[in-house]
């Protein structure tokens, strides 16, 4: 069954679990749910696993503001922040609320109910690939969704094409994808970059290689810094350990604004203070001015930590050096570069940066309308223009991760508080035109390579608050903490468009999409493999009900109101067979459901799942065809009087009589006809677009003499070429689609396998439920058994 949360958060790693027990103890009502793509948590770090890594911020600020950093080390190793988070969930017991292996690819959010739905992948313990297939899939509903997975790939880091790579006879690496037996003792090692990663490798991998050279095309900005902080260790050793810890972190806050306002302001001081302290800490004759001065400010790009001079303490023993050059080739031995100097490698470290992948890479619509992250404005940093109840964490680039990511998290509980004391269900923020038509810029505002090449991938900024940060921690913390959360946001209520449109969304899982102008009404319970259920004419989503509770452990059962049909809008024109199935891609594509699927259709579902299946054959792994329309001419009088378009308007009026006749004629056995069917389908029949689109399709598929022959043989013909597994299944004591066409079935389609349900009419899938539900699910488990393999003709059970 699919579950339902208060709050979803995206991501356990650092701001992830920083926000799990920030909406624990801001808002203790609440239930949330952490998913997390990868088998373990810590994000980043626990992702990257090359010899050094560590924080490049002090700990005391990028360490969450209710949890003290005790270690000694302010620049901590990645092991350590690592434990720092897992000792976190223990403490906060967050633990039963994380769900590892979960990999979100999209979330949709309904207007009518004011929730998400959220479709994750079950995932392998290897990194999972953007576009991959998937096996199963798990779905959630949150009435808010906060992202916190960072803003880069982990499968891959970014490599550029070296000429000449597969030649190389040593190891070539990224640091992404550290292999654990790396062997560099004694060898001579190449590290290609001059960024964070580059910078920690050098000299970790020197105090056991023989030596270490990083190759950098420019230079970047190092500062040192040390490793523990004293101040720290005294007011430890006197205060308590939280107070000691916020002195600290306000400390070190002030600190690194004051430099980074330095470097913004007066550049060429901080140019000469870097340069200065490198001269000192360097051995004598060491190049400074080509190697450390880059040709851009300080924080154009981010600026680089050498904790303990460790990079200038390997340079100085003569174990690493810097050379400034550019790749020629790489050859069998090392490396040719643009000067004529070669460097002899037995390993060579592309640490040559990332890949950006905004909010996971997974897929966000509104009502059914896809958002483009590069069109959209960020409202404080954290939230999208037009986006309801959905903020995302991007950490500072100039101070620690989790400095904006406390923000964040505690601006989120605000507003989830505020909503709750003024009975609201969605925040929307809004930007003005004159926002949107202004001078616009990144998100992330760095020079850097990762960000130039992804500019187009990530929201933007506006010019002025709120719809632009500063990267200045004071300000945002009077902006987030202690600012309104009413400026420049639409605060409404659920259903107050469904009350209007009188849509009903009770069932668990309905919501409402927009597809090409039309609201469609879908339901999407369960979890594993994806299934397709379509509903017949004149019938609605509610007709798989029964199997929505029967399929859902096993599968993500996805059904729908045919366009016109019940809830759903009626699409341009007149109603068509081609029209319903011209629906069903972009409705699969809404969910991220790219990969062939079972599809069931019962009576006209059947022959919209048939015209969907010619085509697009791709998208379908099997078809099932329930008392489908389509294999013979025989219909009920009742279908037969709805083709000539005066009469049937006339047996289309509603009335509780010609419901219970039509109720009464579905089923053999009468218990099934209750009175709550019957007050559905007249609710149904007081709708003008549902009765429109019923006579339409009546119109087109049938005569007074009953089923059109040339739609069917056609169709049929079609199906029949397709390498497609079918199941037909049929009631015995059907009386719209009556028995004798699961003969005609079964010539038209002679390696389909068929089922026949004993004292059943035409919905099996109601009077017998379980044996419906059996049959089904061992057709699809034989499918997936034999991929590739045609079935057999036969019967199923």
């Amino acid at each position: 069954m699919h579950k339902h949360v208060d709050v979803l958060i995206v991501g356990a790693g650092l701001s992830g679990i920083g926000a799990a027990a920030h909406v624990k103890r801001d808002t203790p009502g609440k239930t949330f749910v952490v998913l997390e793509s990868r088998p373990s948590i810590g994000g980043t770090w626990d992702l990257f696993r090359y010899p050094g890594v560590r924080s490049d911020s002090d700990m005391f600020t990028l360490g969450y503001s209710f949890r003290p950093w005790t270690d000694a080390k302010a620049i901590a190793p990645g092991a350590s922040i690592r434990d720092y988070i897992q000792a976190t969930i223990e403490d906060e017991q967050l633990g039963e609320h994380i769900r590892l292996q979960h990999r979100v690819i999209a979330a949709s959010w309904c207007s009518e109910s004011a929730l998400w739905t959220v479709i994750a992948a079950r995932t392998s313990p290897d990194e999972f690939r953007p576009g991959q297939p998937v096996d199963e899939q798990v779905v959630f509903t949150c009435s808010f969704l906060v992202v916190c997975s960072g803003y880069y790939r982990y499968d891959e880091g970014f490599t550029p094409v070296f000429p000449g790579a597969e030649s190389f006879s040593g190891e070539l690496v990224h640091p992404q994808q550290w292999p654990a037996d790396l062997d560099y003792e004694g060898k001579h090692v190449v590290v290609v970059g001059s960024g964070a990663t580059a910078i920690t490798l050098v000299p970790s991998m020197a105090a056991e290689a023989a030596h270490v050279t990083m190759l950098q095309r420019s230079p970047t900005y190092i500062a040192s810094i040390t490793s523990e902080d004293r101040m720290a260790d005294i007011l430890r050793k006197y205060l308590p350990a939280q107070l000691a810890y916020g002195l600290t972190r306000a400390k070190n806050i002030g600190y690194s604004i004051f430099t980074y306002q330095l470097s913004r302001r007066r550049p060429e001081k901080m140019k000469s203070i870097l340069r200065n302290a490198a001269i000192r800490m360097l051995p004598e004759g060491f190049d400074v001015d080509t190697h450390l001065s880059p040709s851009y400010n300080p924080w154009d790009e981010r600026l680089c930590m050498t904790p303990d001079a460790d990079l200038y303490q390997a340079i100085r023993r003569g174990t690493a050096d810097i050379v400034t050059d550019r790749i020629d080739r790489i050859t069998p031995t090392g490396i040719e570069l643009a000067s004529g100097r070669t460097l002899d490698a037995d390993i060579i470290v592309s640490a040559t940066g990332l890949n950006v992948l905004a909010i996971g890479g997974m897929t966000l619509t509104v009502d059914g309308a896809p958002i483009t992250l590069a069109d959209t404005l960020t409202y404080k940093g954290m939230m999208l223009d037009g986006v309801p109840n959905f903020a995302m964490t991007i950490g500072y680039t100039n101070a620690s991760w989790t400095l904006k990511a406390d923000l964040v998290a505690r601006y989120i509980g605000r507003t989830l508080k505020y909503m709750d004391r003024h009975h609201l269900d969605t925040v929307t923020p809004q930007a003005a035109e004159s926002v949107k038509t202004g001078n616009l810029v990144s998100l992330i505002d760095l020079q850097s390579g990762y960000v130039l090449r992804s500019v187009n991938a990530l929201p933007r900024q506006g010019e002025k608050t709120p719809w632009r940060l500063h990267q200045n921690y004071l300000r945002d913390f009077r902006l987030l903490r202690l600012g309104r959360v009413t400026d420049d946001v639409r605060f409404g209520r659920r259903g107050a468009v469904a009350a209007a449109a009188r849509i009903p969304l009770d069932l668990p899982g309905t919501g409402v999409i927009d597809i090409d102008g039309a609201r469609v009404r879908y339901r999407i319970t369960g979890q594993g493999s994806p299934i397709l259920l379509l509903h017949g004419i004149g019938q609605s989503l509610e007709d798989w009900n029964e199997q929505h509770d029967r399929l859902s452990n096993a599968h993500t059962v996805y059904s729908v109101d045919l366009p016109g049909f019940a809830y759903s809008d009626r699409l341009p024109g007149r109603a068509s067979l081609a029209g319903l199935a011209g629906m069903l891609p972009a409705f699969l594509d809404r969910f991220g459901l790219t990969e062939p699927l079972p599809v069931i259709g019962n009576s006209l579902g059947g022959a919209v799942a048939m015209t969907f299946a010619a085509a697009h054959p791709e998208r379908l792994s099997s078809l099932v065809l329930v008392d489908s329309a389509g294999f013979g001419k025989e219909v009920t009088i009742a279908l037969r009087l709805l083709a000539i378009r005066p009469v049937g308007i006339v047996l289309m009026r509603p009335s509780r009589k010609n419901s219970i006749r039509t109720i009464d004629g579905i089923f053999y056995d009468k218990k099934h006809v209750t009175t709550d069917r019957i007050d559905h389908k007249l609710a149904l029949t007081n709708r003008p677009a549902h009765r429109s689109t019923l006579l339409d399709l009546a119109q087109e598929l049938g005569t007074f003499r009953g089923i059109r022959q040339p739609w069917r043989t056609r169709l049929l013909a079609e199906v029949a070429s397709l390498p497609i597994p079918v199941l037909i299944m049929w009631g015995d004591h059907d009386h719209v689609l009556p028995f004798t066409h699961l003969d005609a079935a079964t010539r038209a389609l002679p390696h389909a396998q068929t089922h026949t349900f004993l004292n059943a009419g035409h919905m099996p899938q109601i009077e017998h439920a379980d044996e419906f539900a059996e049959v089904l699910r061992g057709f699809i488990a034989q499918q997936e058994l034999a991929p590739s393999c045609t079935t057999t003709g036969g019967v199923a059970s």
